[in-house]
């Protein structure tokens, strides 16, 4: 009966041992160190050389006097440093939508009057977001105190969620002084899939015109597929 019995217990033993086996990474049981998860999705995301981009931003307070605020935009990144996109801006007075075009040194929208393209010198922080070395994709191993991931989504594909807060130092080399606070209740989703950076959000009044409610999200889609950026004629 002992060696019978011991049998039996070393069966049950081992399907308990298979069904673990099957089962890891499934039902988010399984997710992976914070710490690693955030360098290798920075070591992803820096090493993509082109990508799509859609931002949104919502609750935004009063337009800054003589400035701007960029509603939502969608567009494509070709690194090192080329930008098209087609964005929503709040003026204040008016809301129209432009756009823009940025190839290394020199920028291009078009004059809502017009529709012509002319030389701008306002919109290099949108290409300061991609940067591979001082843009979000520096800030995932700097997130201050970051949680453990948790199952999400970004735009129906499985990420991990990843939460934690950039100060306006971290931010200040992307929007400079337009940079008035904290990003506290910053959000990255990083895909299961391939470690890649799917999405991020920053809450709070971080630049001139946002409010304590204000949520900015970017998402990033289409890595490394072929992007035609042309320089306009002017």
């Amino acid at each position: 009966m002992g060696t019978r019995h011991a049998r039996v217990l070393a069966s049950l033993a081992a399907l308990f041992s298979f069904a673990v086996l099957f089962c890891y990474g499934c039902g988010g049981s399984s997710a992976p160190q914070t710490g690693a998860l955030l360098k290798s999705a920075q070591d992803k995301f820096n090493a993509t050389k082109s990508l799509h981009f859609v931002m949104t931003a919502e609750h935004l307070g009063q337009v800054p006097s003589g400035g701007y605020n960029i509603v939502s935009a969608t567009g494509d990144v070709q690194r090192p440093d080329q930008l098209k996109a087609t964005a929503t801006v709040d003026a204040g007075f008016i809301t129209t939508q432009i756009q823009l075009i940025i190839v290394g040194n020199q920028q291009w929208y078009t004059d809502p009057l017009t529709g012509q393209f002319v030389p701008t010198d306002q919109f290099g922080s949108y290409l300061r977001i991609f940067d591979p070395t001082s843009g979000i994709g520096s800030l995932l191993t700097s997130l201050k105190n970051p949680s453990q991931p948790s199952d999400g989504s970004a735009n129906g594909t499985p990420c991990w969620k990843i939460k934690g807060d950039i100060t306006m130092n971290q931010l200040s080399p992307i929007f400079g002084s337009d940079v008035v606070g904290d990003a506290n209740g910053t959000t990255f989703c990083i895909g299961k899939t391939g470690n890649q950076l799917l999405s991020v959000v920053l809450q709070g009044k971080v630049l001139s015109g946002d409010t304590s409610q204000t949520i900015r999200t970017i998402y990033l889609s289409k890595f490394d597929q072929p992007v035609t950026i042309q320089t306009p004629s002017v």
